[in-house]
């Protein structure tokens, strides 16, 4: 029996790309560098997927619109690795009846645990601290306005509260951080299992010490923290972002930052992205920037592996992914 073909716009690790091996015909784009930069565009990546059942994306794999309509009539599924499908056009992709997967769940754990880094990196000011400890200073910050902020008894706010969001709580308790949160499905449960309090979005943002993001990229969430939002927050306050880089309007975020209107950032998403993180953000002595590395443990890539070819299996076997998102 001949196997089933997955397309690939970029090549793919050899761990991989031998676990996919085993069982199907792998497609990958020639000469491309591994996680590197693949196919030039949608007529090429086409013309790779002709004849294949399914592809492979990841979320620097914009599949717009005109990408799932040069597709062949032979793709029936997107097999999408990591939490987020915003790379994805769904109405394009439902319209042509593609089914489309994730892998969430399996990366919870690690990021969370990035979200309470930031948290404690952003509020105690580790970068100014790293900048200082670089030039061979053991006794830096040593003046009041060089302090940072205690993170243990503060107020803090979380955005979203699926399953990381939930996970950062569950880690806050640790700090006996007071925990209030907005999401579209509030329940006395969550409450109770984090001694929590649902409250409307406007009272998180002038109430909360700390603001963590964790709400997927949708229109309604893009730039969701924008210029009048800051202008609401605390001085004191330190935003927090491991969902999606474009849930926040960067440019007010720098006026923010710069005119001290809050206090501090800890990023791992950037509206920039795929592209360059914007030099004035990198810059500023209060943003504690990380390169997009929150899922980027080896026991989260592992499990991501696994849950893909689980999909991938679930869908040949089935017709239907375990975790189908369309």
């Amino acid at each position: 029996m001949a196997k089933h073909i997955i397309a690939t716009p970029r090549r793919l690790p050899d761990a991989l790309a031998g676990m996919l091996k085993m069982k199907y015909d792998v497609r990958e784009p020639e000469g491309a560098t591994i996680w590197g930069e693949g196919m030039s565009g949608a007529d090429e990546f086409a013309a790779l997927a002709d004849g294949a059942d399914a592809i492979f994306a990841t979320a620097f794999d914009e599949l717009d619109a005109g990408v799932i309509a040069a597709l062949p009539a032979s793709v029936k599924f997107i097999a999408s690795i990591g939490v987020g499908v915003d790379h994805i056009d769904l109405e394009a992709a439902s319209a042509r009846a593609i089914a489309v997967s994730n892998t969430p769940e399996v990366t919870t754990d690690c990021l969370a645990d990035a979200t309470i880094g930031l948290i404690i990196a952003a509020c105690r000011r580790f970068r100014e601290g790293l900048d200082i400890a670089k030039t061979g200073e053991g006794r830096g910050m040593l003046t009041p306005d060089s302090w940072g902020q205690r993170v243990t008894g503060r107020t803090l706010g979380i955005i979203g509260m699926g399953n990381v969001g939930r996970a950062v709580a569950k880690r806050a308790q640790g700090f006996d951080l007071n925990i209030i949160y907005t999401t579209p499905r509030p329940t006395p449960e969550i409450d109770q299992a984090f001694n929590a309090r649902a409250v409307g979005f406007e009272e998180l943002i002038k109430t909360a010490d700390i603001i963590s993001l964790h709400c997927p990229l949708k229109e309604e969430t893009r730039h969701l923290i924008n210029g009048d939002v800051l202008a609401q927050m605390k001085p004191s306050a330190v935003i927090i972002n491991i969902s999606r880089g474009p849930v926040i309007d960067e440019t007010a975020l720098i006026e923010a930052l710069k005119s001290k209107r809050i206090f501090a950032a800890g990023l791992d998403v950037f509206e920039t992205e795929p592209g360059e993180i914007r030099q004035e953000l990198r810059d500023l002595p209060n943003v504690f920037c990380l390169p997009h590395i929150a899922s980027a443990t080896w026991e989260s890539r592992a499990a991501m592996a696994q849950r893909l070819l689980a999909n991938i299996d679930a869908f040949f076997e089935t017709g239907a992914p375990i975790d189908q998102v369309i």
